[in-house]
C-alpha cells in the first residue's frame, strides 16, 4: 500500500481535517459523487465522527462550563448556589464551554477569534452563533440554542447544579445535530451542482436493474435530493419505496 493510500485511510482528527480533505475532492460525475457519499456514510466513518470527534468535544464543552461555574461559585455554595440574576457569569461559562468545543472540533475558529480580539459580549454572541449553526438550530427539529441556558437565570429556584444538569442534557441532541449538519455539508459539496431531474434520470436504470419500476412518476420526477438519496438507500438494502413498485414478471411463453 502506498503512502497516498495510507494518508487517505487515516481517520480525521477534527472538522478542519474533513474540510481540508473536501477541498481536494471534486466529483467529475454522479458515479463519483455517489461513490464519495457511500464512503463517507460507511458505519466505521460515521461511528468515528460520532465517537471520536463530536462526543469528546461535547464532553469538553460541558467540562468548560462546569469548570467556570465551579470557579465562580466555589465560595458561595458551589452546586447549591442560586443563579438568579447571574446572567453575566452564566454567559461567561457558556462561552468558555463553546471555546473548548471548538478547540476540539474546529481549531481554525479559535485562531480566528483570537486574531479578532473581540470584547467579552461580542465574543459570546459570535460563539453562540457559530455553535448554533454548527448543531443545526432552526434547521433540525428539537435542537435548541445553547443560549437558552441563560433563561435559568430568571428562575429564583435555579442553582448551579440545575444549570449543570440541563447543560449536560443537551449533549445528545447537539451531537446528533452536528452529525446531520456535517452530512448535509458533505452532501452539498458533491451534489449541489446537479439538479433533481438529472439525479433522477441517473438513478432510473439502477432502479430497473434492481427489479423495480417507477409507480409514482410525478413524485419521482419532482423529488428533492434527500428523498432520492433515501430511495437509493432503500434499493441498496433491497427494500421498496413509495415511488416504486416491484416489476411484474412476464409470463413465460409456452
Amino acid at each position: 500500500m502506498g503512502k497516498e493510500d495510507e494518508k487517505k485511510k487515516k481517520p480525521i482528527k477534527n472538522l478542519d481535517d474533513l474540510m481540508d480533505s473536501m477541498k481536494n475532492e471534486h466529483s467529475k460525475d454522479l458515479d463519483s459523487s455517489f461513490k464519495a457519499l457511500d464512503e463517507f456514510t460507511k458505519d466505521e466513518n460515521q461511528n468515528h465522527l460520532y465517537n471520536n470527534v463530536f462526543t469528546p468535544a461535547q464532553d469538553k464543552l460541558y467540562a468548560g462550563i462546569k469548570g467556570e461555574l465551579d470557579k465562580v461559585f466555589a465560595k458561595s455554595g458551589g452546586d447549591e448556589a442560586k443563579i438568579q440574576g447571574k446572567k453575566k457569569e452564566v454567559k461567561k461559562a457558556i462561552a468558555m464551554g463553546i471555546k473548548e468545543y471548538f478547540k476540539s472540533t474546529t481549531p481554525s475558529y479559535t485562531r480566528f477569534m483570537d486574531d479578532l480580539k473581540l470584547d467579552e459580549d461580542d465574543q459570546y454572541d459570535m460563539l453562540v452563533k457559530l455553535y448554533d449553526e454548527h448543531v443545526g438550530v432552526g434547521k433540525i427539529q428539537g435542537v435548541k440554542s445553547i443560549s437558552e441556558l441563560e433563561l435559568l437565570t430568571r428562575d429564583k429556584k435555579a442553582t448551579v447544579g440545575h444549570f449543570k444538569r440541563v447543560a449536560n442534557m443537551q449533549k445528545g441532541k447537539h451531537t446528533e445535530g452536528a452529525m446531520n449538519m456535517t452530512y448535509s455539508q458533505y452532501l452539498g459539496h458533491h451534489f449541489a451542482k446537479y439538479r433533481g431531474p438529472e439525479i433522477a434520470a441517473y438513478l432510473k436504470p439502477h432502479i430497473e436493474r434492481a427489479g423495480f419500476e417507477i409507480e409514482d412518476k410525478l413524485g419521482y420526477a419532482t423529488a428533492d435530493l434527500g428523498e432520492l438519496i433515501k430511495m437509493r438507500e432503500s434499493l441498496i438494502e433491497k427494500k421498496g419505496h413509495p415511488y416504486l413498485t416491484k416489476k411484474k414478471e412476464e409470463p413465460k411463453k409456452k
